[in-house]
């Protein structure tokens, strides 16, 4: 193993001191059997680390290694930490103790103690620091009040021990507010401790679980799956006898405003984002009304205001002596409203305050968690940090060094990067977010979808939201991995928590290909409306014809690489669920719901096929991106778990889709409005090929895949042209057709890999000339700077260094892995895309019936008719 390096940023002026970070580290295939590494910090001193594995290879060894530890960063700096080898495991202290019960679960983090209930979600009976209670006897309390005034506690069902180390542990609570009736409401709360340490991260979902009525395939406010609330809290009381001192800093940098102990209450409360679009129609409600509020953030003590301004990220502190406990809502003024108020009596956190413009709502199938930290034996200025964690990444050459990202953008020292002649610094996406508001707790996080605006006039603010198209989140993870710029990290991370929130629907209670499926972008060249992200709304319907308008969650917006690199930077597990969930929902919706009834539908559009394109290819899933994300989806699921189900399901995908001997002429992929996003899929295909190769696989579906892509290829290199090169072909002839090329010479890269030497230039000839076009068109658009052409130079604008530079590229290329003594198959069996016929459609039929009769029920039928009745 060699030296790696990990880089921590500090960029808000402070001081950090034994901070606890977490970072993972990329490893090349063979180079770390064990987890026996050991952390070095800048002086070259051992530094305590616990270690958890992400991901291995297939031979065992680790391709992915989580690092907890405490690190020191001097102001505006950047402080480098290596990970070295090791030829014995490195001892740590004991671990956090933690002792489960039917009633509380104990930790001791040798610093406090805290009791977590197991019953009702407090989270804490109790919490002792240094021999002091912190808490009164009765424990804290979270709350969710309804729109009528009623109040419900969260009753615990479950209590999970997710992670638990020597230096951090990390327990998961479910359960739901009050009887399913009353509330619908449910929640996750993951509770993450650290060692020699008083503080708590504490992260907690509230989830709608309720499907949406979404009548027509409208997906408005208002809908009657949606929960109206009017508050979230969790709240802390003090022990008896005990009236702290109150002090609060409500920005950095700012002056503390001071109470003395028992002299009077003290709050502050973000009741808008503070900017110059506070009121934009971003937040309108059900009603059409404004949701945000015209002032930023007001402090109050009896309801006398001492202070006033835009934007808070307050850092609150109840102090008894020198010690009290401090709160910090990292992302205050962001994700509006929230107000944090202490008393003689508690401190209450109001996670969705009370009071606000209209009800809070939480749409069917939607979520919101919001992270906070508590410290339990804070000293006055002792929270700081909490308000902007320090980052932590791999140097770009440690990430490059292992070999486990194929498409990351080049090194700053290997050349420019396509996307940076458009954006500059990615600091510009951040200041994207002012153009409509881009904050409060449904929208932070989401990506502005300018290139929506071009041709919108008037004074009111566009509203369009870009949903993870073409997976800007993944392009998001690369460059900051690419980079070690901490605000790409930013940026991503804070996208992928909105897709996981709001963009994903959570919910099993609708039609099976809509449940947990994720939610296009807003539709093309109109307003949001009240559809949120949704896609669509009532709102359009005067200009647009009903009949053909609306719809859900569909395979051909499934988007997880993004998900998956964040669960190997974060160790999140809620990334990797997603990644599992969206790979099995996206292959629901391509299959259809397996019920008689939906096959029964279906075999009306196979009639219909018969009776007017009779010979026209019939193959069982489509050649566009909905197969290919699904194809995706698949091979990231397999990432993720190992499951062998994923990889033969995207190798079904594949041999269902296309075939070596197609008539590809007859597919008309000429048709860029229709078939552009054949390439999509092609692109799948070679990213099996790359799993099947990593895993020292080359057999029969080896043989096929490589094939096809080979096959398709040579028709690309025959037919293919740049389709701003017709633009009578295109509806709107603008800067993402330019983009879109990109994505051709993403497949012929791949192609050029696996091909004979005579083939080989061919491949990247074609490459090239669709590369000079791209950038060349490109270049003369100034809407190359919008959100959808710089999402597509994200995801494939890697491709341009590798074909400039094949040498390095494929220095591999078709070969076999060192020692492996097992032969390529070369011919890939099996019969071409079956074309529209009697005898295909009547056995398609069979089959799917033959399928349905082994899965369906009644309930099951009676649940599909009732989704498409209502």
């Amino acid at each position: 193993m060699k030296a790696k390096e990990i880089w921590l940023s500090e960029r808000v002026g402070l001081a950090r001191v034994a901070e606890p970070v977490r970072v993972s580290v990329p490893c090349a295939k063979g180079e770390l059997p064990l987890a026996r590494a050991r952390l070095l910090d800048p002086q070259g001193e051992l530094c305590p680390v616990q270690f958890e594995v992400l991901s291995r290879w297939h031979d065992g060894s680790i391709r992915w290694l989580l690092c907890d530890f405490t690190a020191s960063v001097p102001p505006n700096a950047k402080s480098v930490y290596r990970l070295v080898p090791a030829e014995e495991e490195v001892p740590l202290a004991a671990e956090i103790r933690i002792v489960p019960g039917p009633d509380a679960w104990l930790v001791d983090t040798w610093a406090a103690l805290f009791s977590v209930d197991a019953r009702i979600l407090r989270p804490f009976a109790s919490v002792t620091a240094r021999g002091a209670v912190r808490l009164a006897d009765q424990g804290g309390e979270c709350f969710l009040m309804l729109a009528d005034g009623a109040q419900y506690q969260a009753e615990v069902e479950s209590v999970t021990l997710e992670s638990r180390g020597a230096l951090r542990a990390t327990l998961c609570l479910k359960g739901r507010f009050g009887a399913q009736a009353q509330a619908q409401a449910l929640f996750i709360c993951r509770l993450h401790f650290y060692a020699q340490r008083s503080h708590v991260w504490i992260d907690l979902t509230l989830l709608n679980p309720s499907a949406a009525r979404h009548p027509g395939g409208l997906w408005d406010l208002g809908d009657p799956g949606s929960l109206l609330f009017s508050e979230l809290a969790v709240q802390f009381p003090f022990p008896e006898q005990s009236t702290p001192e109150l002090c609060l800093v409500a920005e950095r940098g700012g002056v503390p405003i001071r109470q003395e102990a028992g002299v009077a209450d003290l709050s502050i409360r973000q009741e808008s984002s503070g900017g110059p679009r506070r009121l934009s129609p971003n937040h309108l409600t059900a009603a059409g009304s404004c949701y945000a509020s015209a002032t930023g953030y007001r402090v109050l003590s009896l309801e006398r205001v001492l202070q006033e301004g835009e934007r808070a990220t307050p850092a609150f502190w109840c102090g008894f002596g020198a010690s009290g406990i401090g709160a910090v809502l990292p992302r205050f003024w962001q994700e509006f409203p929230k107000q944090i108020a202490a008393g003689p009596g508690a401190l209450k956190l109001s996670l969705f305050p009370a009071g606000t413009p209209a009800l809070h709502e939480l749409q069917g199938g939607e979520q919101k968690t919001t992270s906070f930290g508590i410290d339990f034996d804070a000293a006055l200025d002792g929270c700081d940090w909490m308000r902007a964690p320090l980052v932590g990444v791999a140097a770009p050459q440690a990430v490059r060094g292992a070999g486990v990202l194929p498409d990351l953008p080049p090194l700053a020292s290997e050349g420019a990067d396509l996307v940076d002649a458009f954006l500059f610094s990615p600091l510009e996406l951040i200041a994207r977010r002012e153009e409509i508001d881009e904050y409060g707790w449904r929208h932070f996080g989401e990506i502005y979808a300018d290139h929506e605006a071009v041709y919108h006039q008037g004074e009111e603010p566009f509203i369009s939201h870009y949903n993870n198209q073409y997976d800007i989140c993944a392009g998001l993870c690369r460059k900051f991995l690419a980079t070690g710029e901490p605000v790409w990290g930013e940026l991503a991370h804070d996208l992928a928590r909105h897709l996981l929130d709001i963009d994903i629907y959570h919910t099993q209670l609708d039609r099976e290909e809509y449940n947990g499926g994720l939610f296009w972008h807003t539709d093309h060249y109109t307003s949001a409306g009240l559809a949120t992200h949704r896609s669509f709304s009532r709102v359009h319907l005067g200009a647009k014809d009903p009949r053909f308008y609306g719809g859900g969650p569909a395979a051909e917006h499934c988007y997880t690489t993004g998900l998956l690199l964040q669960y190997w930077l974060t160790g999140n597990p809620e990334f990797k669920e997603a990644v599992l969930s969206l790979a099995d929902w996206s292959y629901r919706s391509l299959t259809g719901a397996g019920t008689l009834l939906s096959v029964l539908k279906r075999s009306l559009g196979y009639f219909s096929l018969l009776r007017h394109a009779p010979g026209a290819p019939f193959p069982p899933y489509p050649l566009t991106r909905g197969t290919g994300n699904a194809v995706s989806a698949a091979l990231d699921a397999f990432k993720v778990d190992g499951e062998r189900k994923f990889l033969l399901r995207a190798e079904a995908l594949l041999r269902g889709a296309l075939h070596p001997g197609d008539d590809i002429d007859a597919r008309n992929l000429l048709q860029p409005e229709a078939a552009w996003s054949y390439s999509v899929l092609l692109a799948a295909l070679a990213k099996f090929l790359e799993l099947k190769r990593e895993l020292e696989e080359f057999d029969d579906a080896f043989a096929f895949a490589r094939e096809a892509l080979l096959s398709y290829a040579r028709w690309m290199v025959r037919n293919e042209y740049p389709y701003l090169q017709r633009p009578e072909k295109l509806e709107y002839p603008n800067e993402t057709w330019a983009a879109q090329e990109l994505r051709k010479c993403v497949v012929l890269h791949h192609a050029a890999r696996y091909a004979e030497l005579v083939e080989r230039d061919h491949f990247l000839g074609k490459a090239r000339e669709l590369w000079s076009a791209s950038a060349a068109d490109l270049s003369r658009f100034p809407t190359s700077r919008c959100t959808r052409p710089l999402a597509l130079m994200l995801q494939n604008g890697w491709v341009a260094r590798a074909i400039a530079n094949p040498t390095i590229e494929f220095a591999a290329g078709y070969a076999l892995p060192e020692g492996s003594a097992q032969a390529p198959v070369l011919l890939a069996p099996g019969a071409p895309t079956p074309l529209v016929g009697v005898g295909s459609v009547s056995k398609r039929i069979l089959v799917e019936l033959g399928l349905a009769l082994r899965e369906t029920s009644l309930k099951r039928e009676l649940a599909w008719l009732k989704a498409r009745l209502s």
